[in-house]
């Protein structure tokens, strides 16, 4: 498995001293950019829809995250070419991914949790400043 990777950073690196991305050019139509482009406005309309709706705050981040991580694969993808470019770049923008997941899931599961340990916290998260004043008077 190591050599397989090695094979594939000295590969890269030997095409981005050659001075190219690759072995071969690709030039895509215009149709296809503005075809990314729509669906990058649609999809941003619909993360607009999504927050004017009002849903349900874990249902509201989940959509929200899906819609980001969509909207991110087509920029990425499309616009930065990475459809086209070697493997091995492809593999980096995953693992990196995957722990970009990682952190997210571990801080919302530390965000969605506070008030099991703490329920002043909880209450102030949710009424604000009222029972803040409140509490305060009580000590």
């Amino acid at each position: 498995m190591f050599q397989k990777l090695r094979s594939l950073v000295l590969k890269s690196s030997s095409a981005a001293h050659a001075g190219g991305h690759g072995d071969e050019p690709h030039v895509l139509p215009l149709s296809t950019y503005f075809a990314v482009f729509g669906t990058l406005l649609v999809l941003t309309i619909l993360t607009v829809v999504v927050s004017v709706i009002g849903l349900p705050q874990p249902a509201a981040i989940i959509v929200a995250m899906i819609v980001a991580i969509i909207k991110a694969s087509l920029v990425v993808l499309w616009f930065m070419h990475l459809k086209f470019d070697d493997r091995f770049y492809s593999l980096i923008f995953v693992i990196s991914l995957f722990f970009l997941a990682l952190f997210f899931v571990f801080t919302s599961m530390d965000v969605l949790s506070r008030g099991h340990v703490n329920p002043e916290e909880n209450a102030f998260s949710q009424d604000g400043q009222l029972l803040r004043q409140e509490y305060m008077k009580k000590k």
